[in-house]
């Protein structure tokens, strides 16, 4: 076999001699249908809610986000944990606690109003903490900060069920992983 020089990506599966691309920290954020998700969330955001406000544009962020966000939970947490040298594969469990932490936040946002102000805090942080790191690296003047809108709807507790995907996406990971075949 030639030799890989110490970027190549490969790992043994199972002393077969076979090898298959290694999982990375964070890679089910690259899934199909995560980035579908994410790009289906921002243009139903800032495009065709106002064009066609109404029930399906409402619900559709909130599915594509039940989609996305729970991937993201794992993916920071395997990205932190790499850094520290901890992180050897995908998790269920990880899965598991980002799955019902997403549920969670999103059934209080969205059934209470106390759960609706601090995800519009959380939402406005999350758009205006770039702006600002470009201000103080540039010197520039800090972008103004404005909470999100996140209206109370505990009809929009239906998108739910989508919660589905993001465990099946990285159910398949997990899986796939054990089995010692590619991502």
């Amino acid at each position: 076999m030639a030799h890989r020089g110490p970027s190549a990506d490969v790992l043994r599966v199972r002393g077969k001699g076979a090898s298959a691309p290694r999982f990375q920290a964070g890679d089910a954020l690259l899934h199909p249908l995560a980035v579908g998700a994410v790009a289906v969330l921002v243009v139903n955001d800032h495009l065709l809610k106002a064009a066609y406000p109404g029930l399906i544009t409402g619900k559709l962020s909130d599915v594509a986000g039940l989609v996305f966000f729970p991937l993201l939970l794992v993916g920071l947490a395997e990205v932190v944990l790499a850094a520290a040298g901890r992180w050897t594969a995908p998790s269920q469990a990880a899965l598991r606690a980002a799955v019902v932490v997403t549920a969670c936040l999103f059934a209080v946002a969205k059934a209470t109003s106390a759960g609706a102000l601090a995800a519009g805090l959380a939402l406005g942080t999350l758009r205006w903490a770039p702006g600002a790191l470009a201000a103080v690296l540039t010197g520039s003047a800090a972008p103004g900060f404005a909470p999100a809108t996140v209206t109370v709807d505990p009809t929009d507790l239906l998108a739910l069920p989508a919660l589905l995907a993001a465990l099946a996406i990285g159910g398949a990971r997990v899986r796939s992983a054990r089995a010692g075949a590619a991502p």
